[in-house]
């Protein structure tokens, strides 16, 4: 199931700029296409969320500069676009994380004989990943054990972390 974006996009035009040097035109033309590149792949990832898929991060940026674009690229859409909200282009990866219960599907028994191992390959950044759910995942089940109140994540990505070790454990995955 491929999902697209169901945000408002804009589209770079030259209103207001034409009158600027052609590599100031090109720079803000990148961060304009940085910010909605950004915008779009988190708003399917909070579409994902919705529907209580947990296995996706939201972006995550290659460097500094490319962070840079994208808060430049903001502002040049709120400059843009005076009479809409600033709110219109706040960060959709800053929206509050939808509480969705979490369905486990019934385990699908197959032909293949008990002697070879189901496994597939990790790499070692999966391996890495999976530890650090894992981790997320034995302390707040044992903080929610031995207290009366309940663990209150502190960002959206450990809340992701500890479902998707939630989901490991119940499909007896590693």
């Amino acid at each position: 199931m491929s999902l697209t974006p169901q945000r408002t996009q804009y589209p770079f035009d030259l209103s207001g700029v034409k009158f600027k040097a052609r590599s100031d035109i090109l720079r803000m033309q990148r961060q304009w296409n940085t910010f909605e590149r950004v915008e779009n792949y988190n708003d399917v990832v909070y579409q994902k969320l919705l529907t209580g898929d947990r296995g996706t991060l939201y972006y995550f940026f290659k460097d500094r500069e490319e962070l840079n674009d994208y808060r430049n690229g903001q502002q040049l859409h709120i400059l843009r676009y005076p009479t809409l909200p600033p709110s219109t282009f706040d960060s959709i990866s800053l929206r509050v994380m939808p509480d969705v219960a979490v369905t486990v599907r019934a385990p699908v028994y197959s032909m293949v004989p008990r002697s070879i191992p189901q496994s597939t390959v990790m790499t070692s950044s999966e391996v890495t990943s999976a530890l650090s759910d894992m981790t997320i995942y034995t302390y707040v089940s044992t903080y929610n054990s031995e207290h009366v109140f309940k663990y209150t994540f502190t960002s959206d990505e450990e809340k992701m972390a500890y479902h998707r070790a939630e989901r490991r454990v119940r499909m007896g995955g590693p």
